[in-house]
């Protein structure tokens, strides 16, 4: 599970805009217990990357921004444990950065992938 997920971050760490195949990826890694009949677009949408994260990581709060330079977003999201950060050409890429990071780290601490709800 971790190797896909350290696969997946690799990917969108990589990505520099909306890849419909990544999107693909995304649903089919975070959302396998109930993926959407049609895959959102998370690399282009905000929105969808916000509804991902409340369905993932129920409860976290997230945070966008500008990085240092004030060229690239940058995107935060944590609960009351964790706390993770990512820069990104955009911001769907830089919240589903924090998302797969997030589901990393829970999954590397043996607490698994969290459950989709709804």
């Amino acid at each position: 599970m971790t190797s896909d997920l350290e696969d997946l971050l690799q990917r969108i760490t990589g990505a520099t805009g909306a890849d419909g195949e990544l999107d693909r990826l995304i649903a089919e890694r975070l959302e396998p217990s109930d993926p959407p009949q049609a895959v959102p677009d998370y690399t282009a949408s905000v929105d969808s990357c916000l509804g991902l994260i409340a369905r993932v990581l129920p409860g976290w709060a997230w945070h966008v921004g500008f990085g240092p330079r004030g060229i690239f977003p940058y995107a935060t999201l944590q609960d009351d444990r964790d706390r993770f950060e990512a820069l990104a050409p955009t911001v769907p890429l830089a919240l589903l950065q924090t998302a797969v990071q997030a589901c990393r780290a829970l999954a590397l601490r043996g607490e698994g992938r969290p459950r989709p709800s709804g």
